[in-house]
């Protein structure tokens, strides 16, 4: 069946940093069990280009092989097979392939579905890894005579779009501290410094992101600094205020979606000054023990729009 998609669904605005937790409140008795799905928006084919561009520039490739045959991939973790499957059937012809780690990579090849993904993701990269696509799309005017014309990178405002959430769902990490003398939410996104491919550096689009969250870029050094890290962190109250009104409005599709809900449910508990009593701290154990790589209970009905 063909997909009918209402563009203006999504709405490009300002996340006001103090306006979120005030909507969403969270008991601490047995409702609070498990993370309430997020309000969720009608995904759009928008969406689905800008999510799918920040995904791929952060755990995809694009390559040509020496028998002059094109692979594009995007890397999951096993237990995100159902978001895998979900964009195979959106996207077209292509497989999924079991890699030796606790991975599994998405791969398209087909022409048709190869056209299709660069429709959706042309003029929406942000990073260095554009120099991959263009290689894609020269490779696809020379090889099947067609006239693609290269858009250059997507500078609009970082929050204005679901870019982001496809690049925290590649590179982001939700986790939780719970000591008897403090309970912190953070949130981590790592992404290594130079693009090897053509020793550009990342810190452009990585010092966008912290501006727009308000917080500070911090590096993690190696002797080969190729492998050097840069690394956003978020503890502040208000910057995490702001990444949360941003991802009500453009959510992830990962199982990340699930653990930034528990997450969410602990940083509103922080808010209102619950989280260190008997019942707070009951709720701030259970969520914890729900996220990452503890997580055995999976919802998937977040997808069910997509």
């Amino acid at each position: 069946n063909k997909k009918i998609f209402n563009l203006s669904q999504i709405p490009r605005v300002y996340v006001k940093p103090l306006s979120l937790v005030r909507k969403y409140h969270y008991s601490s008795g047995s409702n609070a069990q498990k993370p309430q799905l997020s309000p969720m928006i009608n995904y759009s084919e928008q969406y689905l280009a800008n999510y799918l561009a920040g995904l791929i520039e952060g755990d995809g490739y694009i390559s040509i092989t020496k028998e002059d045959r094109v692979i594009l991939g995007i890397t999951f973790n096993l237990k995100d097979k159902p978001l895998a499957e979900k964009l195979l059937s959106y996207l077209g012809k292509g497989f999924i392939a079991k890699r030796k780690t606790n991975c599994i990579e998405l791969r398209f090849s087909h022409k048709q579905t190869l056209c299709k993904i660069i429709e959706l993701i042309n003029g929406k990269f942000r990073t260095p890894k554009i120099d991959q696509l263009y290689k894609l799309i020269d490779w696809m005017n020379k090889k099947h005579s067609m006239d693609i014309t290269k858009l250059p990178l997507n500078d609009s405002p970082i929050l204005n779009d679901s870019w982001l959430s496809g690049f925290i769902d590649a590179d982001g990490c939700f986790y939780i501290r719970n000591s008897l003398k403090q309970i912190i939410c953070k949130f981590n996104l790592e992404q290594r410094m130079i693009y090897p491919k053509t020793n550009e550096n990342y810190n452009l689009i990585l010092n966008k992101i912290c501006l727009a969250l308000n917080v500070k870029l911090h590096i993690r050094e190696r002797i080969n600094k190729k492998n050097s890290y840069y690394i956003i962190r978020l503890e502040n109250h208000n910057a995490i205020k702001l990444l949360i009104g941003y991802l009500d409005i453009y959510p992830l599709l990962s199982s990340k979606h699930l653990d930034f809900l528990s997450w969410k449910i602990v940083f509103n508990e922080i808010i209102n000054k619950n989280h260190m009593t008997v019942e707070g701290r009951k709720l701030v154990s259970l969520q914890k023990s729900q996220m990452n790589n503890s997580r055995t209970y999976f919802n998937w009905d977040h997808l069910n729009k997509l």
